[in-house]
């Protein structure tokens, strides 16, 4: 791969350059993002004949949406191409290149090296294609250089972050576990122009509480009050999934009631966390209770809830009872995934009833869906236990 010199015609490097000559960040032409098509090679279609303006419109929305998307060198060739045609290649069509590029999972650099595009036709960079970077490079765990990059925008002034950038940032962080970062963005954002709405709370609300710290994201509970932003649905399902997992059940009981006096009614997704906390600490009864509060308030249980209270059952050897529970399903209507089986196979193979899980492995094939390698590893496991090492050594082949 080849580096591309960010500069302009005059030498002066752009705001950023110092940035990518100094980061682990580089721009470059990405070899690794090519296409080939044998019956109408692809470099024809961007050629030349492209005789009219519908044609090149066409042809970029087609190339955007190839997988593998074409390499840069093709998008300029058509930019070129359609800059003789007198249509203007403007920050939304460069942005939807990146964002492509982003969206399939390619190398960082691919999205990267559409950069020197702007450079060349004199296109502004703006927060929409700044973002649509970071979002890129935390798709490819690259933290650092997203991290790096965002603070050389707000360090160097080169575009003001926007509430969806925070967001992109703070979020790319809390699913990778960097909860003091999160946290240390809000309170960065409380300070700037940019005030953090739901979204963003929710976003630092959710990290707090798979991190076990309630308490912190019960203060961040509070301060939004005072601040007049209203919690949703999503506040509470993170705060109430939190408390089940502590077993705290009876600030479990506060939230409920705080969010009927707000007339907020608990969502299927509400009644989930509260079913699978109960089944975690055997009381899978209770669990059966809720699903049928569920029904009574008009709230439908899905796989889940049915999944939670099998597997709370088989998880306490009641696999007679988690059976009875995988027909009440059927019979709802609502089809067993492979999570569903699974959890049966399991329990039987801990009961050592394993003809019954095989006739349930059986089954799987038979409903038109694959066995996964948890249910391998469960049914191999499960005739290892019983000695029948002939049977296991055919599934294994």
């Amino acid at each position: 791969m080849r580096r591309i010199s960010l500069r302009n015609g005059n030498g002066n490097g752009i705001p950023f350059v110092s940035f990518f000559a100094g980061s682990a960040i580089t721009v470059r032409t990405c070899s690794s993002c090519h296409y080939s098509n044998k019956s109408i090679p692809l470099k024809d279609k961007i050629g030349v004949n492209s005789s009219n303006l519908d044609d090149a419109v066409t042809l970029f929305h087609q190339m955007v949406t190839m997988k593998p998307l074409p390499s840069v060198v093709n998008f300029s060739k058509l930019f070129k191409n359609m800059i003789k045609l007198g249509i203007p290649i403007d920050g939304f069509i460069l942005t939807s290149v990146i964002n492509s590029y982003c969206l399939m999972h390619y190398s960082a650099d691919c999205a990267f090296s559409v950069l020197p595009i702007y450079l060349t036709n004199g296109i502004p960079f703006n927060v929409v294609t700044f973002t649509t970077l970071i979002r890129g490079l935390f798709s490819e765990n690259k933290v650092k250089d997203a991290v790096e990059l965002f603070k050389k925008l707000v360090r160097e002034d080169i575009c003001e972050p926007n509430d969806f950038m925070y967001a992109t940032v703070m979020n790319g962080l809390s699913k990778r576990g960097h909860t003091k970062k999160t946290l240390g963005l809000l309170r960065l954002m409380e300070q700037g122009n940019t005030q953090p709405d739901i979204y963003i709370y929710n976003i630092v609300i959710d990290a707090l509480c798979k991190d076990g710290n309630l308490d912190a994201a019960i203060n961040i509970l509070h301060e939004m009050k005072q601040k007049d932003i209203p919690p949703n649905i999503v506040t509470y399902n993170s705060i109430i999934d939190g408390l089940c997992k502590l077993g705290q059940w009876e600030k479990v009981k506060t939230l409920f009631s705080e969010m009927v006096n707000l007339t907020m009614y608990p969502d299927v997704h509400t009644f989930n966390i509260l079913t699978d906390g109960l089944c975690k600490e055997g009381k899978v009864e209770d669990a059966e209770e809720v699903m049928k509060h569920m029904v009574r308030k008009g709230v439908e249980p899905d796989i889940i809830t049915y999944n939670a209270i099998m597997d709370g059952y088989c998880l306490h050897g009641q696999v007679d009872r988690a059976r009875r529970i995988f027909k009440i399903m059927i019979d709802k209507g609502i089809e067993p995934n492979i999570i569903s089986y699974t959890i049966l196979i399991n329990g039987y193979c801990k009961k050592k009833k394993v003809d019954e899980a095989m006739q349930l492995f059986c089954e799987i094939s038979q409903k038109g869906s694959k066995p996964d390698v948890v249910t391998y590893n469960t049914i191999l496991q499960g005739l290892f236990k019983v000695g029948r090492i002939g049977h296991a050594k055919k599934i294994l082949c």
